[in-house]
């Protein structure tokens, strides 16, 4: 993807509505992915991705640097400038969505990951856990 071609598609996110409570887990798993997708050297997706994790994921992973630090590394490294993901069906638990992903990094690899949302006292929904998993049987559906 050339750098005009992700600066358009950075542009366009940059004028998406803000989140608010009636968005969908779904919809906010898309826009975090979009956002890791066209990430730029500012890390202006990383910090929309650091705006959605709750505040108990934000006092494990820290301030924003040290995000920024930590996604920027193997397994998460792979989620920056993807080619593709597909999210499959959430399993729901309470309060909580988890969803399947398999993404196609820019490399060309396939990885897989279990992304976790949790529904806000505010009724936002945000990350609580992102976490690496192997591509089994269980997601050849993706």
């Amino acid at each position: 993807m050339s750098a005009l071609t992700r600066l358009i598609i950075l542009a366009a996110a940059l004028f998406l509505p803000q989140a608010h409570a009636e968005e969908s887990p779904r919809a906010v798993l898309e826009r975090l992915l979009y956002a890791l997708q066209t990430n730029n050297e500012a890390n202006d997706g990383i910090a929309l991705v650091f705006d959605y994790a709750s505040p108990s994921n934000k006092a494990m992973t820290g301030p924003l640097p040290r995000f920024i630090d930590m996604v920027s590394r193997h397994p998460y490294a792979e989620l920056l400038q993807h080619q593709s993901a597909a999210i499959g069906p959430a399993v729901d638990r309470d309060n909580q969505r988890q969803f399947p992903i398999r993404l196609i990094t820019e490399g060309g690899t396939a990885m897989g990951y279990l992304w976790t949302l949790e529904q806000q006292p505010n009724d936002r929904w945000m990350t609580t856990m992102v976490r690496p998993v192997a591509l089994g049987p269980s997601m050849k559906g993706l």
